[in-house]
């Protein structure tokens, strides 16, 4: 049996650190090691750990004597951990029961894959509340090599780094969490892994994640300069791959996550990027036919069921002569959203507000504006459409339309219907 290390970056995670380690201590099978490595934090989170450490031997924390960032922590983790298998974690996430047994499963069934990934549940407050997603790629673990995965990968999967397991080695032979990738360091190891070697789909949830805004990648995805950045690198870095794992970055479309950004540096910059990095945007599977899609995965799975379950909630909208409905927000999930709402017939959609304008004026052939100027008094219905900013967004219509009604995808705690 594979030997399963837990790897924990944690700083200042005082409130949520003793969650989220009990979390891991409570699964049916425990893992043989969890590393904590301690970015120099001035809050209690040190003397919590060093106190559980002290009656659970598995536990060891690793103390950086200043703030070094996430990805060095990780890539400290993974070069003291013992074990064959690295489950990474944010500190304030919590396991789902039974992940550490299902991941020894999934390695059991396939011991020469490198790396596994099961679904998420993303909460805000309360986890049974969360939302669930997943690349729904099969009803039982199954491995997939790359050309397969190839086959199956559509424009909205991502796979999250607290979702997987992955072999250690695997890891260290892509040059571990490169910190020129900053806060998509993780999308690069992972997915490289998973183009080059194949991937386990495991059907049962591994992880709850905490949704919050002030995350490491959140708080920086509104920064322009360095967002476009980030992504430069992440394209020469892809384009640097052997052509076999270039060509399936290609044909997989697995950079159309990036959405408008990507695009945006491919049209002011292609001049300083190397040669046809365009092509990295240029999706396989657009041609595929709607009624072919899988619509149980990704964003797309997340839309549809959040619409269904709300189905009755949203019966008010079809009484109206001419309801007018908003979407805030105008990125890749709206992309998704309005697919889903115009394929389930639902009413017209009215416009797209933002928080902040760009030069754009409309998205998708919807009118868009800044919130802050929309001049309707009244608004039938808003939708959430951000998965990290869905409580500003909420936050900003208590503070300037209180009573309106809204839904929202990920933090459902947060939708106000009749």
């Amino acid at each position: 049996m594979p030997t399963i290390g837990v790897i924990i970056p944690n700083f200042n995670h005082g409130v949520s650190i003793t969650e989220t380690i009990e979390s891991i201590l409570s699964q049916s099978v425990l893992p043989d090691e969890i590393l904590v490595i301690d970015d120099a934090s001035t809050d209690n989170s040190v003397e919590i750990i060093s106190s559980l450490s002290k009656d659970i031997p598995i536990i060891r924390l690793i103390r950086n004597q200043k703030n070094r960032g996430v990805n060095y922590c990780m890539n400290l983790g993974t070069r003291e951990a013992q074990s064959d298998l690295i489950i990474y974690r944010a500190a304030d996430d919590v396991f789902i029961q039974n992940a550490i047994s299902n991941a020894h499963t999934a390695f059991q069934q396939y011991p020469r894959a490198s790396i596994a990934c099961g679904e998420t549940i993303f909460f805000k407050n309360n986890l049974a509340a969360g939302t669930r997603e997943t690349l729904a790629l099969a009803k039982e673990t199954t491995f997939f090599c790359p050309d397969k995965l190839l086959d199956c990968w559509q424009s909205d999967f991502n796979i999250p780094t607290s979702a997987c397991i992955t072999k250690r080695n695997a890891v260290l032979s892509v040059g571990g969490f490169k910190d020129q990738a900053r806060w998509h360091a993780d999308w690069l190891c992972l997915t490289t892994i998973a183009m080059r070697d194949g991937l386990i789909f495991v059907p049962h949830p591994i992880t709850g994640f905490r949704l919050s805004s002030n995350s490491y990648g959140n708080s920086n995805l509104l920064n322009r300069k360095k967002q476009r950045a980030v992504l430069k690198y992440l394209v020469e870095e892809v384009m640097n791959y052997k052509k076999s794992l270039r060509h399936r970055f290609k044909e997989s479309g697995a950079f159309g996550i990036f959405g408008d950004p990507l695009k945006s540096l491919f049209e002011e910059e292609s001049y300083s990027l190397p040669k046809k990095s365009s092509m990295l945007i240029n999706r396989h599977n657009d041609n595929i036919a709607p009624e072919q899609k899988n619509m149980d995965s990704g964003i797309l799975g997340v839309v549809i069921r959040r619409l269904e379950e709300l189905d009755n909630e949203l019966s008010f909208l079809m009484d109206l002569p001419k309801p007018k409905i908003m979407i805030f927000g105008a990125g890749t999930q709206t992309l998704f959203f309005l697919e889903i709402w115009n394929r389930l017939k639902m009413p017209k959609i009215s416009g797209i507000v933002v928080s902040q304008t760009d030069a754009r004026t409309e998205f998708q052939g919807l009118q868009l504006k800044q919130i802050d100027c929309l001049e309707d008094s009244h608004i039938d219905l808003f939708v959430l459409s951000s998965k990290s900013f869905e409580q500003e967004m909420a936050a900003k219509l208590d503070e300037l339309r209180p009573s309106s009604n809204r839904i929202s995808f990920w933090a459902k705690e947060l939708t106000r219907l009749p």
